[in-house]
């Protein structure tokens, strides 16, 4: 049994897990988040609203024929080379595997997609999908780079694909990820 883990949200006062659980060869996942305060969390009431407010966003499972998709779409994040790991020693970030990291910024989220093999629950990084961010309040639709990476700290069991784009803030959004020409669709509002 595979447990793949989705990293931290870079952020200094809140951390966000999304912890999914494959069981078995019927591929049923349960995905769950958790909002972490760290132990120096603002105590002020405006202080509390920006953090949580830097931590919004979505965690949504589909599952297709042959896969499980878990879709995320995060505050941006540090995206580094294993140059910038050696260099940075980071505690927070994605560790680029194949591909090129977007910067972050304001108005810029972290979309990705874990791919599992809904017979195994492994997860697979020989297919890569191609995700697109449809934003529908906008109108606009954002190809995302389908960089393959990992979360500094957790690792090879945060292996998925995706990268940092610019998303504007309070639309309701869908993301699509087609694996082998299977397609899956996930709707989110984002503040």
């Amino acid at each position: 049994m595979n447990i793949p883990m989705s990293r931290p949200a870079s952020t200094s006062r809140a951390r966000v897990a999304v912890v999914a659980m494959i069981v078995g060869g019927l591929g049923v996942l349960a995905a769950c988040s958790v909002l972490q305060a760290d132990a120096g969390a603002a105590t002020k009431p405006e202080e509390s609203r920006l953090a949580v407010s830097e931590a919004t966003g979505f965690t949504k499972t589909v599952v297709s024929q042959h896969y499980i998709v878990v879709v995320n779409v995060l505050p941006s994040e540090h995206m580094m080379t294993m140059g910038d790991m050696q260099m940075e020693h980071p505690t927070i970030g994605e560790q680029i595997i194949e591909g090129k990291g977007n910067p972050i910024g304001v108005g810029v989220r972290h979309v990705e997609a874990h791919v599992y093999d809904r017979a195994t629950g492994k997860v697979l990084t020989s297919v890569v999908p191609k995700i697109t961010l449809l934003n529908r309040t906008t109108g606009e639709t954002v190809d995302v780079p389908p960089t393959l990476m990992q979360d500094v700290i957790v690792g090879a069991l945060d292996l998925h694909f995706g990268n940092n784009v610019p998303v504007t803030g309070n639309s309701d959004v869908s993301v699509r990820v087609n694996v082998n020409g299977e397609e899956v669709t996930v709707d989110g509002h984002l503040d």
